[in-house]
Order: structure tokens, then sequence, then C-alpha cells
């Protein structure tokens, strides 16, 4: 399969670049990956250029701006980059009969009224900032080509850039002897980029007829906070300083929690492990050898 990744020097695009090249059965599929030294994804003739030189059979859509306060300051930029760039992308998946599968977010709910296994695929999204508005809209967008896969996911980690990863930023603090102060009154899934990149390799293949919208996140409900406390046990540190959502000083809104109910999911993958589970495996990353993604 000939798979075009946007966002590709992004956490989740570097991840997937890597799965896809340690299975067996993906590793000589061609990938092209772009980014924003490409081009802007904002315009259109660069994207249908791009896309039309490869014409891939499966497109992975990750390229968005995350950072919540960002598009919260400017929402012109967050719809340029996360409306009108997804409406860019479907439009030549469209036009080469390409698959595409869409990274949404767990900011399209408002947190309010989780399931007891948190949100799942039928509850009415919600979103409390732009940046969730934006996302719903690049999921609205994309229901308009035919072969369309929406994954919902949430709070990442397991990258190599402290300023885009909590976990990562608190493990570096809590080596150099300090006590990051996390929020302790805001809750998800904390999901781990390996195992969501796992599950969406496996759903590349238009053959598994896996259309429409998926949850997938590691399983259980956390605060940075509880996130926080659990790495430090595991590293033998200082505990974490607990603040609240309050106190962070954010510009846009936060669901209150926003965990995601992965069980539709494991019918077609598998089911995702534990987030405890998945924390552990990546301490033992972190501590490994010359201690992995927290050397400097």
């Amino acid at each position: 399969m000939r798979v075009y990744l946007t966002g590709a020097d992004g956490m989740l695009g570097t991840a997937l670049r890597h799965e896809l090249a340690s299975r067996p059965e993906t590793a000589d599929w061609p990938v092209h990956g772009v980014s924003l030294a490409d081009f802007d994804i904002g315009d259109a003739d660069a994207v249908r250029a791009s896309v039309d030189a490869f014409r891939p059979d499966v497109v992975v859509h990750t390229a968005a701006n995350a950072v919540v306060d960002s598009c919260e300051r400017d929402p012109a930029l967050a719809l340029r980059v996360n409306v009108a760039g997804t409406r860019h992308v479907a439009d030549a998946c469209r036009r080469h009969g390409s698959r595409l599968i869409y990274i949404s977010s767990d900011y399209v709910f408002d947190g309010r009224a989780p399931g007891p296994a948190g949100y799942n695929e039928d509850d009415i999204p919600a979103p409390v900032s732009v940046y969730g508005l934006s996302k719903l809209a690049g999921e609205r967008i994309v229901e308009a080509v035919p072969d369309h896969l929406v994954v919902r996911t949430s709070w990442l980690y397991g990258g190599t850039d402290p300023r885009l990863d909590q976990v990562l930023a608190a493990a570096r603090e809590f080596l150099d002897g300090g006590r990051p102060r996390l929020i302790d009154d805001q809750f998800s899934s904390p999901t781990y980029l390996p195992d969501l990149a796992s599950a969406l390799v496996r759903l590349l293949p238009g053959a598994l007829a896996v259309r429409g919208l998926l949850h997938i996140a590691n399983r259980g409900r956390a605060s940075w906070y509880q996130v926080g406390l659990a790495l430090a046990e595991r590293l033998g540190t200082a505990h974490p300083v607990p603040m609240s959502m309050a106190e962070a000083g954010f510009v846009g809104g936060r669901p209150r929690d926003s965990r995601l109910d992965s069980t539709r999911a494991a019918a077609f993958v598998h089911a995702m492990p534990h987030w405890t589970d998945a924390l552990a495996r990546y301490c033992a990353l972190l501590t490994a050898g010359d201690r992995g993604p927290v050397s400097r």
C-alpha cells in the first residue's frame, strides 16, 4: 500500500513511521511523509500537487495545530490548519479514491457527562474551545470521503519533545531533582504513542472495511497528577506538586473529564492496554541504558 502521511515529523507521525518500518508486513510499503517544512497544509494548490504526485492508497492525516491556547489566541490559524487543511486533504482523497484516516481528539467533548467507561462514539460532541471546535469541523469534512475513518484519541505521550509531551517533560524534571506541578482536577485517557500507532497501522488497509468513527486510547482514567505520581514511583523520585486547572491560567477551555471508551475499537484491532501498563513500558524505556528519550 502507498501511504501518505501528513504531520510526519510530529509526535504521532514519527511513531507511525517507526511502526510501519518495523513491521515485516508493512516495511516495504512506500510511505511519503510531509510536514510544515514541505508546505503549508492550508495551501490548497500545494496539497493537491503533493498528493497528485504520490497517488496514495491511504492518507493518514495527523497534521494539526493541537496547542489549545494557541488556537484560542489565533482562531484564524486554527481554522486554516485544522479546518481548511483537512478540507484540502479530503478533496485530494476523493479525487484519487484514497482511504482517509483522520486523527481527532477527546476535546470535541465538554467533559461534563462521560459514561462509566468514558465517552463512546454515539455520544454527542460539545467542544468548549476553538481547538475542539476545529477538530469537530474536520470530522464533518472527512465524512464526505467515501472510505474514511475518524479516530479520536487523547493525551498522547511517548515523543521526544518535552514542549509537547507532558510525561517526558515531567520525567526530565523529576530526574533533575525537581517536582513538576501537574493538573489534578482534569481527567482523560493518557495514551502511549506506540500503542496508538500499532492500532492505526492495523486499520490502514481498506479491506478491513472499518469506516466511520472509532475511539482509540489506553484504557482507564487519570489526571496528569496521577500519571506523575505513578511516574515518580517508578523513577524513584520525589512526588509532583498538585495544581488545579484554575491555577494553570489556561486561555482555552478544557473538558473536565474527557476519557474515551475504546470498546468498539477492540473488535477491529485489539483491546487497548491500561494506561498504567503503558506507563510501565514507557518507564522501562526511559531508564534503559542512556535513559532513552530522557537524555537531552
